[in-house]
């Protein structure tokens, strides 16, 4: 072998070395770059875990400050001691507002927040009154107050000893009948129909089919004589009266015939403004014939009308 290659071997040799050492000191310096950057990972992994604890327990503290505010809670006398504000009772205008706010009285305030506290004990208390059709619950914070809106059921007949007096019960639209006298001051209206009873104890005698019963003729009497009525007169149930704005009508007895005898008031009214005396009634009670009753100063005698 030539000294040329020898000197070429070794040289080549030597570069293989030198970049050998050159890979493994690149090797040792990346790998203490990769050990360096793990243990800074490390830390920030760890400085990561400590802030989501700290602001962990930052948050709950916050939610048990913020839960604990008296704006959420009610307060222990909002039944007890009723100021109206508290615990609202709104859209009653049948039923007076102390009696509601009395019923309530007796029901516990629970230490909870206004938005949690369960609503179904007042619905309970206020559902006894049979004037309710239905109650909703409104809840607000800061103050801690709720809202309570009442739907009363609609008076569709009233009953009453007296033309004059003040109805002992109503019927209602939805087939209830109410006898509470507390809620009877604002029962009547323009749209109700009264029905004057000699006996007010009528619990067990006037149902709500009778009730409807009467109130079906006397709608039978406004469609024939194109009139409002403006009561029923029924102190006497075998003769009974309907007053409409022109006349005093009899009906008599409210047996199956009496429709076919309220079909004849509209042959009959317009003639009555041909009587010169002062009519006390129209008779209806007897088929087939019409009376008028008339009534003078100093007799009453009856007038047959073909």
């Amino acid at each position: 072998m030539l000294p040329e290659d020898n000197n070429s071997e070794k040289s080549i040799y030597s570069q293989q070395i030198k970049n050998a050492a050159e890979i493994g000191q690149h090797s040792v310096l990346m790998k203490q770059k990769e050990r360096q950057l793990r243990k800074k990972k490390k830390k920030l992994s760890q400085w990561k875990t400590f802030l989501r604890f700290v602001l962990f327990v930052s948050l709950l503290t916050c939610i048990y400050f913020l839960v604990t505010l008296p704006g959420w809670y009610l307060k222990n006398d909002a039944f007890s001691k009723p100021d109206g504000q508290t615990v609202e009772i709104i859209n009653n205008k049948l039923i007076p507002s102390n009696i509601l706010y009395n019923s309530l009285r007796e029901l516990r305030v629970y230490h909870i927040p206004i938005f949690f506290m369960p609503v179904s004990p007042i619905k309970h208390e206020l559902y006894k009154n049979n004037a309710i059709k239905s109650v909703y619950i409104r809840r607000y914070g800061f103050p801690a107050r709720i809202q309570i809106i009442i739907r009363e059921r609609i008076p569709m007949v009233v009953i009453k000893p007296d033309i004059n007096q003040r109805p002992v019960a109503y019927a209602t639209t939805d087939n209830v009948v109410v006898t509470n006298k507390n809620f009877m001051r604002f029962a009547q209206s323009d749209s109700t129909l009264k029905i004057i009873t000699k006996n007010p104890e009528f619990r067990k005698d006037w149902t709500i089919e009778k009730i409807r019963y009467i109130d079906k003729i006397a709608k039978t009497v406004e469609t024939y004589s194109k009139e409002k009525v403006q009561y029923v007169d029924m102190r006497n149930p075998n003769d009974v009266y309907i007053k409409i704005d022109s006349a005093n009508i009899r009906l008599g007895v409210l047996d199956s015939s009496v429709f076919e005898r309220i079909k004849r008031i509209y042959t009959i009214l317009p003639q009555l403004d041909n009587v010169d005396e002062k009519i006390k009634y129209v008779d209806l009670s007897w088929d087939k014939v019409n009376y008028l009753k008339i009534q003078q100063e100093e007799q009453k005698t009856d007038k047959k009308e073909q």
